[in-house]
């Protein structure tokens, strides 16, 4: 049940209508283009996706509009958050009927007083004795309000089908514990910070699921592949962090969905209550996408 995850992964926006519906249509050639570009895999129902704000019904319409598009082109990662274990299971069976290679499963958070070490290592390990593929365990503190230990990960790696996990803290420090504490060949670490990409592929790191993907993966891949070849990235991690920081921290899945259109992609709205970049937000991305050197990638002008 091994999978091994390399190089750059989008974690795949969820295009709405001006009526908040899921344009399948959009997805579809999103995707399409994803693979012309060499994106190495996919991540759906993540944050980046809204995950939260669909049904399961559209969770479900989503997977499988992925699967049938992407076709075994490309791994597919899907997201799973739920807020009891009971819950968890019914998404994780839901999901065996299609071809994914993996599931990336958030902590469950309400009660995040009471998620000590030993009640998520039950949740984490009754869903991966459950699941028809692996599972990457997902560290995402500043959206869940938990970190998740080093001392948890070294417990549950022990799991045959607990893999690895994604990291979107952007605390090198912490990834430097978990890499301490798990730091086998067979448990992996896929980043979600596009800000510290640099600094992690010095300590092991060879894959990433990163939100400017969504819009340039152009950037990363390139950056990535330099390093490999020992080349410096010093300035390729300097545009990354200049276009991904305000793209993810700052603004968030509007902003992403904004680069995306100018980008040549099919973003499409978000889904309320999240709403669309202010006039004055969207003049501030411009600026940032226009003095980055994908400027002649932007052929795409905004509407308006």
């Amino acid at each position: 049940m091994s999978i091994r995850f390399e190089g750059i992964l989008p974690p795949v926006t969820t295009p709405f209508s001006t009526r908040g519906e899921i344009r399948l249509s959009s997805l579809e050639s999103n995707l399409e283009r994803y693979l012309e570009k060499g994106v190495s895999g996919f991540l759906l129902l993540g944050s980046n996706g809204e995950a939260p704000h669909l049904s399961e019904d559209e969770k479900l319409q989503v997977v499988d509009c992925a699967c049938r598009t992407v076709g075994g082109r490309r791994p597919i990662i899907v997201g799973l958050s739920a807020a009891s274990l009971r819950e968890a299971l019914l998404a994780a069976e839901s999901l065996g009927r299609f071809a994914i290679d993996a599931l990336l499963v958030s902590v469950p958070n309400y009660y995040k007083n009471r998620m000590t070490d030993q009640a998520l290592e039950g949740f984490f390990t009754a869903i991966a004795d459950a699941s028809h593929v692996p599972l990457l365990v997902y560290n995402v503190p500043q959206y869940a309000g938990i970190r998740i230990s080093s001392r948890l990960l070294g417990s549950i790696a022990a799991h045959p089908k607990i893999i690895g996990m994604k990291d979107s803290s952007g605390d090198l420090g912490y990834l430097q514990s978990v890499k301490a504490t798990v730091g086998g060949a067979s448990f992996q670490i896929m980043l979600g910070s596009a800000q510290v990409l640099g600094p992690a592929l010095s300590l092991g790191v060879r894959a990433a699921i990163l939100a400017v993907a969504c819009a340039f993966p152009e950037l990363p891949q390139r950056l990535l592949k330099t390093y490999l070849e020992g080349g410096s990235i010093e300035s390729l991690q300097s545009e990354l962090y200049e276009i991904a920081m305000p793209l993810t921290t700052r603004f968030g899945v509007a902003a992403v969905k904004y680069a995306m259109d100018r980008a040549g992609f099919d973003g499409g709205q978000c889904r309320l209550p999240l709403l669309p970049l202010a006039d004055g937000e969207e003049q501030e991305i411009e600026t940032i996408l226009r003095s980055a050197r994908l400027t002649g990638q932007l052929l795409v002008q905004p509407q308006g």
